[in-house]
């Protein structure tokens, strides 16, 4: 007990205690340098841990140095009084001698950290001039970006075999939550691109990039995949792949599972269940889902979305069990129903849901059809969300759950949430048109107008012949400047781009009265682009070209051809409405064709029963459009009190109408004598 009494008291006056820790400290800022220019020299990644093992073994050659001979400070006595000058003066050294060494162990801590550090440096410079840049560089590799992969084929039409691939690819990837996967369709804009992985990588904001090819003879398949760097054009990983089509699902999953291990994402194992999940065992039936998936995820046309659900159906056909295909199958005529006002397809996509849900009630591809159900079929939204959070649960950067969560938001006039959403959508879908073209949408109707057309600029960037981004344009400079000379010019530059007609032909315009303002402000012009069309040109909506047309008349002052039209959008309108009594977008176009035709008691009642089918408070997003509607009819009929209502209803929350817009569309002739709506007009001024 009295040796370690000793010992204890050894280390003490030797100040070992103090040595110890300025030589960890030292050693722990020196580790943080070395980790640096690691990664900053691209060093491999044993760099460190060698450094570590070269200061373990520094720490007891600087204990031992605290062991040397020293003149222990009771054997040295200070000189004595009586003491000869020789004696004073060596007493004297020899005291100055045991201070010294004192700290004789911290100097040689010092020194030894030192020499510690040069043989690090010494062999990591050795190491980079001898070996060069290490061939896997350290970069944060948890975003990634999958290319469109190539289509070997000899036959061109398999691309849509190739191109399924990639999704597929695509979304195992993105079950993956330690790993950000860019959206299949800021990826596929650079299908046959000349640009560089660098260049790619950029835009996207990601750090890896995969590209590959498919080639496909007969029943088998051949898959080249490769993960580059998109900073350095590095490969981090390559495979080849030359098996049987039927071993199709399981190339997918390796891949993914390759690219997530040379990323270093942890994959949970219900994450790796569900990334090796096959979807189908039918072959055939799994062509016509991608088949299907091709037609479905071009633009929003009528005739594509028919096409994919005729390819739906016979996979399905093919194998019953097939959970995805009936999921797709529900998603697709939800939106026939919703975007083209096909009430036929709702029963269809309900019993597509109840069947996809039987077959796989976990599969986030399940959980987002029974999302757009409820949202797109039944306005339930609350229900929605139920849905679109368990697809966020399994993938969180999953873009559509979080556009369509944001685009609900927006319909229950939470319009801060909704921006923050589309954004995070956007982060992760750089490239979506649709996203952007929203959030432009978003922002027109909060009166943003700086913003809003920031977005419709990107989305016509990425889009050249998306229509509604075009008409937002127009829309900002007679929303925002009042000045229809600038928003004539918009709508020529428009016109370079895509067709004017198409700006009146696109379905989801219907929903707005925005395209018959148009023809009212700039008569001329659209007098040209409806010259031009037939009502066959607008297939079953063919009631809205009879009201532009009556519109149009009814600027010029045509009386016999204002009341023909009108009346020709009535037969139509009537029909619609006797077979579809609970869509509100019908009544609403009846009843400004009953206002043309002078029959006020209908023209009213079907402008209210449209508002009452969607009043503002369910839908903030469409809601407006209908009480804009309702003060259009009101005003043509001469009830102006209740028009002058509505309008200061429409001023007061997010919507399409301005006071610019107000003081030059001729619909409000009737009001610019009236006191309330000039003092309307000046209240809500900007």
């Amino acid at each position: 007990m009295s040796r370690l009494k000793d010992l204890i008291r050894e280390i003490h006056r030797r100040s070992l205690w103090q040595v110890l820790l300025i030589y960890c400290g030292a050693a722990l800022v020196a580790y943080q340098a070395v980790q640096a220019l690691t990664e900053g020299l691209g060093l491999p990644q044993w760099f460190p841990a060698f450094a570590i093992v070269l200061f373990i073994v520094g720490l007891p050659i600087v204990l031992a140095t605290a062991f040397v001979h020293e003149v222990s400070p009771r054997t040295v006595k200070p000189p004595e009084a009586g003491a000869t000058g020789i004696e004073a003066e060596s007493a004297a050294g020899r005291l100055e001698t045991k201070r010294r060494q004192r700290f004789l162990t911290w100097r040689n801590a010092a020194a030894i950290f030192l020499i510690v550090l040069a043989a690090w440096g010494v062999v990591a410079t050795g190491w980079y001039v001898i070996r060069g840049r290490a061939p896997v560089p350290t970069v944060e590799r948890s975003s990634v970006a999958v290319l469109p992969f190539a289509n070997l084929s000899a036959d061109p039409e398999n691309e849509f075999f190739s191109d399924g691939v990639t999704v597929e690819i695509i979304d195992r990837l993105s079950k993956i939550a330690d790993l950000i996967v860019k959206s299949r369709t800021s990826s596929f804009q650079y299908k046959d691109t000349d640009k560089s992985i660098r260049e790619i990588g950029d835009e996207l904001g990601v750090s890896a990039v995969v590209e590959g090819e498919v080639r496909r003879v007969g029943d088998r398949v051949r898959v080249n995949a490769q993960l580059i760097d998109a900073d350095t054009d590095e490969h981090l990983w390559a495979g080849q792949y030359d098996r049987q089509l039927t071993d199709i699902f399981a190339i997918q999953s390796d891949v993914a599972q390759q690219i997530a291990t040379a990323l270093r994402a942890t994959l949970t194992a219900d994450e790796k269940r569900r990334v090796e999940q096959r979807p189908t065992e039918n072959i055939e039936a799994y062509e016509y889902y991608l088949r299907g998936t091709a037609h479905f995820r071009r633009r929003q046309l009528e005739r594509e979305y028919n096409l994919a659900v005729q390819m739906y159906e016979t996979a399905v056909e093919l194998d019953p069990g097939f959970a995805e295909a009936w999921a797709a199958i529900a998603r697709v005529r939800v939106r026939l129903y919703f975007v083209y006002g096909r009430a036929s397809e709702l029963p269809g996509a309900q019993a597509a849901v109840a069947d996809a849900l039987n077959l796989a009630p976990d599969l986030s591809e399940v959980q987002m059809a029974v999302g757009d159900y409820y949202y797109y079929g039944r306005r339930d939204y609350d229900r929605a969300l139920e849905h679109y959070a368990i697809v966020l649960s399994q993938e969180p950067h999953n873009a559509q759950a979080l556009a369509s969560t944001a685009w609900i938001r927006r319909r229950q006039g939470d319009w801060e949430a909704a921006v923050a959403g589309l954004m995070e959508a956007v982060e992760f879908d750089p490239r979506h048109d649709t996203y952007l073209f929203t959030l432009g949408d978003t922002h027109l109707l909060m009166r943003q107008y700086q913003e809003a057309e920031r977005y419709y600029n990107r989305a016509v960037s990425l889009a050249p012949d998306l229509p509604l981004a075009h008409l937002g344009k127009v829309w900002i400079s007679l929303s925002r400047d009042g000045d229809s000379q600038s928003a004539r010019l918009v709508l020529g530059e428009a016109s370079q781009m895509i067709d004017p007609a198409e700006l009146l032909l696109s379905a989801e315009l219907g929903r707005s009265l925005v395209p018959l303002a148009l023809v009212r402000i700039f008569p001329d012009y659209f007098a040209q682009v409806l010259d031009g069309m037939a009502p066959e040109t607008f297939g079953r909506d063919s009631a809205y070209y009879f009201l532009a047309r009556a519109q149009l008349s009814r600027v010029r002052e045509e009386t016999l051809t204002t009341h023909a039209y009108y009346d020709s959008a009535r037969a139509v309108l009537e029909a619609t409405v006797q077979q579809w009594p609970n869509e509100y977008r019908p009544h609403a176009l009846l009843g400004l064709a009953y206002a043309g035709l002078g029959r006020t008691r209908d023209a009213i009642r079907h402008g209210q029963e449209a508002v009452g089918l969607l009043p503002v408070s369910r839908d903030a997003r469409n809601g407006p459009s209908l009480v804009w509607s309702l003060a259009e009819i009101e005003v043509m009929v001469g009830d102006y009190e209740s028009a002058i209502d509505r309008l200061d209803v429409l001023l007061s929350i997010p919507s399409e109408i301005s006071v610019p817009v107000l003081r030059m569309d001729p619909i409000w002739d009737p009001l610019r004598d009236h006191p309330r709506f000039r003092e309307l007009l000046q209240r809500y001024e900007r």
